[in-house]
């Protein structure tokens, strides 16, 4: 039986439809129109004789029918790209579509400017970059790679592979430093206005190390948020003392418009893991992105 050369696209738009969870967004996503779209799912529909998505004015979600489509087809695009990217690869550059998922600071102030210099050097891979605190479903959402501070889980289907630390730094603006009196020691923190992260409800802990001296310290926030941009423009317009990674202060600090407080005291770095799909060890694009990572990391070369 021969397989019309349009079934592809619709899967293709229906895949879409359903992992961005709109229309709009989708067509934006395959550089069509809202209505092309709405029209490739219903021709979809009658070819398939079932509902796949329930639509109203405002929302799409999938029926047990799409759930259970989506599943199959979403294997079926994989399989159908890793083949070309195969065949592809063999013959040139590494190609095709990457799709990266990232915590929200780290993507903002380190990935994003050092992306260029990566599509430079691949002109035939096209990036999806998309920024989020929350951990995402590789396999369920199409993510080639991950970046995130914590390696694969033993029992998952994935694979991680570490490719550098970032250290943690404490810092303020020299207009809130001159406020202050001087100190010399982390357990006099909690004197002062501390900006903080807190992503869930457990307690804040900041551990600092001075050769074998070690302080441990539960901060108490003046400010606190999930947010490291909010803390960063905190510190800078001297609201306190943040703890931010390095990639979001190091230009402040050379620039002097953040001081490092209490240099002496160092906190741990924080590894920084690429997860990916175990089926797609081998690929090229994914190979190509590594290499580019690791290489950023060896001696601030990106």
């Amino acid at each position: 039986m021969e397989v019309p050369l349009d079934r592809f696209h619709l899967i293709q738009v229906f895949t879409t439809v359903a992992r961005l969870g709109s229309f709009t967004r989708a067509a934006r996503e395959l550089g069509s129109t809202v209505s092309a779209v709405s029209k490739a799912i219903q021709q979809l529909e009658q070819r398939l004789g079932t509902r796949l998505i329930h639509r109203t004015t405002r929302s799409q979600s999938l029926t047990d029918a799409g759930r259970d489509y989506l599943e199959t087809t979403e294997r079926v695009l994989n399989d159908l790209r890793e083949v070309e990217e195969r065949l592809t690869s063999s013959k040139g550059q590494p190609s095709g579509l990457l799709r990266i998922t990232a915590p929200t600071a780290l993507g903002q102030f380190w990935l994003a400017p050092r992306l260029p210099k990566f599509t430079t050097e691949h002109p035939d891979i096209r990036l999806d970059l998309i920024l989020d605190d929350q951990l995402r479903d590789l396999t369920g959402e199409g993510f080639d790679l991950a970046l995130r501070s914590q390696p694969a889980q033993p029992q998952s289907t994935l694979y991680s592979h570490q490719i550098g630390r970032h250290d943690r730094l404490l810092v303020a603006s020299p207009e809130y430093l001159a406020r202050i009196k001087s100190f010399s020691s982390p357990d006099q923190l909690n004197k002062f206005q501390l900006l903080c992260y807190k992503y869930s409800r457990d307690p804040l802990s900041w551990t600092f190390q001075k050769g074998q001296e070690s302080i441990t310290i539960a901060p108490k926030p003046y400010f606190s948020s999930n947010n490291y941009y909010s803390l960063y423009q905190a510190a800078l317009s001297g609201a306190g003392i943040a703890c931010l990674y390095d990639y979001l202060v190091e230009r402040d600090m050379t620039a002097g418009n953040l001081v490092q407080v209490l240099p002496d005291w160092q906190q741990s770095s924080r590894p920084l893991f690429a997860v990916y799909q175990q089926r797609r060890a081998a690929s090229a694009k994914l190979d190509a992105f590594w290499r580019f990572l690791e290489e950023c990391f060896q001696n601030n070369a990106c």
